[in-house]
C-alpha cells in the first residue's frame, strides 16, 4: 500500500490525515463492518474541519451544519470546504488563484495538497462553481506541479489513483476500483448509464468493501467507501439481482403456467402401492407459498406477510415483497363463480390505496398476481384492463390452473 499521507511533513493549519487502524477481522457482517467503518471516521474527522465537513457532504453525519471559525483556517481548508458547497462562506476568485499560484513545494517539503487527492477534488469543485477559465487554466497549471508525479511516483494507492484520473478531466478514464466510478455515479458528476456494468461494479464493490477488514485507510477514502455501500444498498431497488427489471418479473410470472403442465395431479398412484397425490391449490395463502417457492431462489430478500403501519383501525398486510426490485406482489384468488372479478378488482384497489398509506412503501412498485380456478380465461383480459387503471398498480398477471386440475 502507498506511504499514507500522514507521514509526509505539512505546513500551516494543515490538518493531520493519520490512517485509520486496522479493523477486527472477525467483523464479517457487511453492515456490522459498515458501521465500526463509520465509527472509525467519525472519531477522525470530530476534531478536524474537512474531514467533518467531507462527511456532511456524503450524508455520514447526524449532526448539524459543522460549525467553526470558517476564517481563521488555512487557505488550502477553506477553498477545499467552500467547494463542497456545504457552508454559507465562499472563497473570493482572487483568494482561490492565490491558492492555485502557489508552489507544489517549500525547501523541497511538499505542501498539504501534494497527497491529499481529496482536497484536490473538492479543489476542482469549487473551480468548476467559479465557471471562469482563467481560473480553470490556473487550477490545470497547480495541479500539472505534483499529481502526475504522484501518480507515477506510486505515491498514491488505487482509490488515490483513480480520484486523480477524475481529477485530471479525461473522460475517457479506465478507473481500477470500481468505489470511484461509483462514488462519481452516485454524486451525479458521471453517470454509468450501462446498466450491466453498474451491476458488476456493485459486485466488484462489495470484495473492495470487505476487505478494508484487512487493510488501512485514510479517514477521507474511508467516508467515501462507507458512502457508496450506504448508495448501493439503496440502490437494490433500481438494480435487482441478476439485473431484473420489472418487465423481468412480469415475464416469469406470467410463463408460470408452462411449468404447471406437470402440476402433481395423480388419479392412480405413480409407484406401485402407493396412494394417489393431488397437489390442491385451495386459497390465497397456497398460491403466496407457490410464489415464494418460485421466486426465493432468484430474490434471496424475498419477505412474506409483511405488516404496514396501521390505518385507522385497519393493519394492511403485504403478500410477497421483493426489496431488490422495490415491488409488492398482492395475490388473490377465484375459488368459483361467487367470486366476481368485480370484487376482486375492488379488493386490489383497496389494497393498494392501503399501501401507499405507508411511507416506505407509498413509492414501492404493485403487481397483482390473480389464480383463478374457474379457468374463465374469456374474462381475464377485461380484468387485467381494469387493475391497470387502479393508481398505483404497475402489472397483473392472471393463471389459470392447469386442466388437470379437476376432481
Amino acid at each position: 500500500m502507498a506511504e499514507p499521507a500522514s507521514r509526509l511533513e505539512r505546513l500551516g493549519h494543515d490538518w493531520e490525515d493519520r490512517a485509520i487502524p486496522m479493523v477486527p477481522i472477525e467483523k464479517e457482517n457487511a453492515y456490522q463492518l459498515r458501521d465500526h467503518l463509520h465509527s472509525r471516521v467519525v472519531e477522525s474527522a470530530h476534531a478536524d474541519p474537512f474531514k467533518y465537513s467531507f462527511m456532511h457532504f456524503l450524508g455520514l453525519s447526524k449532526d448539524g451544519i459543522p460549525t467553526f471559525e470558517f476564517s481563521t483556517l488555512s487557505l488550502y481548508q477553506r477553498c477545499v470546504i467552500s467547494g463542497l458547497g456545504i457552508l454559507e462562506e465562499t472563497v473570493p476568485s482572487q483568494d482561490i488563484s492565490r491558492l492555485l499560484g502557489q508552489a507544489a513545494k517549500i525547501d523541497s517539503t511538499p505542501r498539504p495538497w501534494v497527497s491529499d487527492v481529496f482536497g484536490v477534488m473538492a479543489v476542482k469543485w469549487l473551480v468548476a462553481q467559479m465557471n471562469d477559465e482563467r481560473i480553470s487554466g490556473e487550477f490545470e497549471h497547480w495541479i500539472s506541479g505534483f499529481l502526475a508525479q504522484q501518480v507515477t511516483g506510486d505515491h498514491l494507492n488505487l482509490f488515490e489513483k483513480d480520484v486523480a484520473a477524475y481529477i485530471t478531466g479525461a473522460e475517457s478514464a479506465v478507473y481500477a476500483s470500481a468505489c470511484v466510478p461509483l462514488f462519481l455515479h452516485y454524486r451525479k458528476i458521471r453517470r454509468i448509464h450501462d446498466h450491466q456494468l453498474r451491476l458488476d461494479l456493485i459486485s466488484r464493490f462489495m470484495h473492495e468493501f470487505r476487505d478494508q477488514a484487512r487493510g488501512n485507510a485514510s479517514a477521507a477514502l474511508l467516508s467515501v467507501i462507507v458512502y457508496v455501500f450506504d448508495q448501493v444498498n439503496q440502490d437494490v431497488a433500481i438494480v435487482p439481482p441478476k439485473g431484473w427489471s420489472l418487465d423481468d418479473l412480469l415475464g416469469f410470472l406470467e410463463h408460470i403456467p408452462v411449468g404447471l403442465k406437470r402440476w402433481t395431479w395423480e388419479d392412480l398412484g405413480r409407484t406401485k402401492g402407493a396412494e394417489p397425490v393431488k397437489w390442491r391449490v385451495e386459497n390465497e395463502y397456497h398460491v403466496q407459498n407457490l410464489l415464494y417457492v418460485l421466486l426465493a431462489p432468484v430474490f434471496n430478500d424475498i419477505a412474506d406477510e409483511v405488516y404496514l403501519q396501521p390505518v385507522g383501525q385497519k393493519t394492511p398486510r403485504v403478500d410477497l415483497y421483493l426489496p431488490s426490485l422495490h415491488t409488492i406482489i398482492e395475490v388473490k384468488y377465484r375459488k368459483d363463480a361467487k367470486k366476481s372479478f368485480q370484487s376482486l378488482i375492488g379488493e386490489i384497489a383497496e389494497d393498494a390505496s392501503l399501501y401507499r398509506s405507508d411511507v416506505k412503501y407509498k413509492d414501492a412498485l404493485l403487481v397483482g398476481f390473480l389464480w383463478d380456478s374457474t379457468r374463465a380465461t374469456q374474462e381475464h383480459t377485461k380484468f387485467k384492463e381494469g387493475v391497470l387503471k387502479i393508481d398505483g398498480v404497475n402489472g397483473c398477471v392472471v393463471v389459470s390452473a392447469p386442466s388437470t386440475m379437476h376432481e
